[in-house]
């Protein structure tokens, strides 16, 4: 890295004339005359010395009688060399302690004439580094404690590294931290929807998941604990009763099934609250078999009803199961979601599928990605905003904040869909939720709801897999859709062939889709012409998620949600979001070697000046939120003894360069360390504007108490 120049010495003098002295009180008259030696010049290599460095200082004088010059050197702190006499010069190299208090004057030379005459001069230095020398080395791999999503490029620079990602729908889990996003692409859909995400291990912990991903059926009534209490189905009391998610059933009905007693769901019931639980025929789902019909259980109902008791539960949100919420005095704190996406709507009506929306449509705009309504108004768990940084419907809102997710830490996301409930298997391929099969693997109880759950692991799904294939969806996606392609027996044109075999696949997305991921606040993506697959789940339930990745893009993943029980037409397309692990990375520097380990116990940091060359780019919009933040600290070693080791909590201390500003001097003597490090902390929101940070200068000063 180049030094940077110093600027000139506060003050110039290298030396100065402290006294003159006879030798003798009792001087004889005729000695009053002599006059001791005249000082003529003085040279000083250094004032400003680091610790243990070297500085060669001379004097050259004169004796106005002209009698022999003695040259006496010494030195309260540091060490002087045999010094070089001559008739009327001297010089000597002083080596400096490690620190000085300021503008002390260690160094004197005495010089006597044959008189007995002296004058003296003192030399005044700062010891203990050099605030406008550059310390920091060019980067290396070797000078770093934490190099964190950050890494070391080809030409010497940190940038962001790039995190590896989730490999399949099945099992979203991260290598290291990441910070998620969210952003809509595309809604293509009548009915409206909520997306949210929960954690794994806290659905393992409340002991709806055991061994292999299998949902528990702890009180064996042969409907899973989790669509238990999705829907509120276990009865309220008896030896198989389950805690109600809520405050209290709204609707406080139930019905026997199979031998079991059950709940009448409050998602499933209008809200007069009159009994919905019937027996009757119907198709049966399982794949080959629509045309076949048997008599059967089923629950619930769908009928218009815009009450806001209709469908509902009660809970924070009306239509949002209230497990899927989050822990919140509405749901007796048993919630265990995080609602991402409130509502999906994007599109010129204002309003939402049958007014079943969580919140209210806003907005009556042409289809851009940016939801229908105020996002940032929430918080990334779903909840209001106290202090909105973005009031009113605006591009900001096009983006979903997740927050950090922990390496090893799986998510499960989910898709709540509000729509009507059909059951025509055979003609649409559409179904209802199964709660509860019979050992023949038949429907024993339906549930007719127009508030359906739909979760990231296909096994977990109410809804049978109507057609049964392997797999369950394939496309090109690489391919714009065209809605004459048949998905199952595509032919060109309407179809592209696949790189390599040139087997004919429908596209994915549509045109205004495919439009949408190019655009600069999408990365410009452009989907590669690979074969997308959605395998079919090992228990016959309908998978409802594509996720699309591609090594093009290593930062991003595609979430397309089939929101159609059963699979209907399988687009896995009605809506559409992009998954971001938004980079964000620490480097954290060693600490400097120029600070020796064995360093004066008092002497410390006093002054340190942090410089700082950094880019962005290639492309940057006020929404990109990038930085590149700076810190350092003065006590990032432990030593006793000589031996130094990293201090575990060491203060940082941010330093102020904002936008424009390249420098800054930071008085850190309060803290009084002996060791210095720093750091640079980098993140953006967006993909086209990337930090880099190219150089960091860092000097110092060290000082002791006088």
């Amino acid at each position: 890295m180049p030094q940077q120049s110093r600027p000139a010495p506060r003050w110039m003098a290298l030396g100065c004339l402290l006294s003159l002295a006879a030798t003798s009180a009792h001087a004889d008259p005729a000695s009053l005359a002599l006059l001791p030696p005249r000082v003529e010049s003085t040279t000083q290599s250094a004032e400003q010395v680091p610790s243990r460095g070297t500085s060669v200082l001379g004097v050259t004088a004169s004796d106005p009688q002209g009698s022999p010059l003695t040259f006496t050197w010494t030195s309260t702190e540091g060490a002087l060399a045999p010094p070089v006499h001559g008739a009327t010069t001297s010089e000597v190299t002083w080596t400096a302690p490690d620190c000085l208090p300021p503008s002390s004057a260690p160094v004197k030379v005495a010089i006597t004439n044959g008189h007995g005459l002296t004058s003296e001069v003192a030399f005044t230095f700062n010891v203990g580094g050099d605030l406008y020398l550059d310390y920091q080395k060019p980067f290396a791999a070797s000078q770093f404690s934490h190099l964190n999503g950050v890494t070391l490029s080809e030409n010497g620079s940190l940038r962001l590294a790039l995190p590896h990602g989730p490999m399949n729908a099945e099992r979203i889990i991260f290598e290291e931290p990441v910070f998620l996003s969210l952003q809509m692409v595309r809604k293509s859909a009548v009915a409206s929807h909520t997306l949210g995400w929960m954690y794994h291990d806290e659905l393992v912990a409340r002991g709806y998941v055991g061994a292999n991903d299998t949902l528990l059926d702890t009180n064996g009534n042969g409907i899973a604990d989790l669509h238990e209490d999705l829907y509120n189905v276990a009865p309220h009391s008896g030896p198989r009763a389950r805690p109600y998610i809520g405050v209290n059933p709204r609707c406080p009905r139930s019905f026997v099934s199979g031998g079991f007693t059950y709940s009448e769901p409050d998602l499933a019931m209008r809200s007069t609250c009159l009994s919905t639980f019937r027996r009757q025929p119907l198709a049966d789902p399982r794949p080959g078999q629509g045309n076949t019909a048997y008599t059967t259980d089923v629950v619930g109902q769908w009928a218009v009803d815009t009450h806001p008791n209709g469908y509902s539960d009660r809970g924070r949100f009306a239509r949002i199961p209230n497990l899927l919420e989050p822990a919140l005095p509405d749901n007796d704190f048993k919630g265990l979601g995080r609602l991402a996406v409130l509502l999906t709507d994007d599109d010129e009506d204002a309003t939402t599928y049958n007014q079943m929306g969580p919140v209210q449509d806003g907005r009556l705009a042409l289809p851009d990605g940016i939801p229908d309504y105020d996002v940032s108004a929430y918080t990334a768990q779903g909840l209001p905003n106290p202090q909105n940084p973005d009031p009113g419907i605006t591009p900001r809102d096009r983006k979903v904040t997740l927050g950090t997710i922990d390496r090893h830490r799986e998510i499960v996301f989910f898709l709540v869909t509000y729509y009507e409930s059909k059951h025509a298997p055979a003609d649409t391929g559409i179904t209802f939720p199964c709660l509860k099969k019979s050992p023949d693997g038949r429907c024993a109880l339906f549930l007719q709801s127009p508030v359906s759950v739909f979760f990231s692991k296909a096994a977990w799904n109410l809804d049978m897999d109507t057609r049964g294939t392997s797999p369950a969806a394939e496309f090109n996606q690489g391919c714009t859709y065209r809605d004459t392609c048949d998905r199952v027996h595509p032919t060109t044109p309407t179809a592209c062939a696949l790189p390599g075999n040139g087997r004919p696949m429908c596209g994915w997305l549509d045109d205004l889709g495919m439009y949408t991921l190019r655009r600069p606040e999408y990365g410009a993506m452009m989907l590669p012409s690979e074969r997308l697959v959605v395998p079919a789940a090992s228990n016959g339930a309908m998978p409802h998620l594509a996720l699309a990745s591609s090594p093009a893009y290593p930062r991003r993943w595609l979430m397309g949600w089939e929101d159609l029980n059963g699979g209907g037409d399988r687009d896995f397309a009605n809506v559409v979001f992009q998954l971001q692990a938004e980079p964000s990375g620490l480097a954290r520097a060693a600490s400097l070697g120029a600070l020796p380990q064995d360093l004066d116990p008092r002497c410390f940091v006093s002054r340190v000046r942090v410089g700082k060359s950094d880019a962005f780019g290639p492309y940057c919009a006020s929404t990109s939120e990038v930085y590149a933040s700076y810190a350092i600290s003065p006590d990032c070693r432990v030593c006793s003894a000589g031996t130094c080791v990293p201090n575990p909590t060491p203060t940082w201390l941010h330093a102020p360069l904002a936008a424009g500003v390249s420098e800054t001097v930071m008085d850190v003597s309060t803290f009084q360390g002996q060791s210095l490090c720093w750091q640079a902390s980098l993140g953006t929101r967006d993909f086209m504007c990337q930090p880099e940070v190219l150089n960091v200068d860092i000097g110092y000063e060290l000082t002791r108490t006088p």
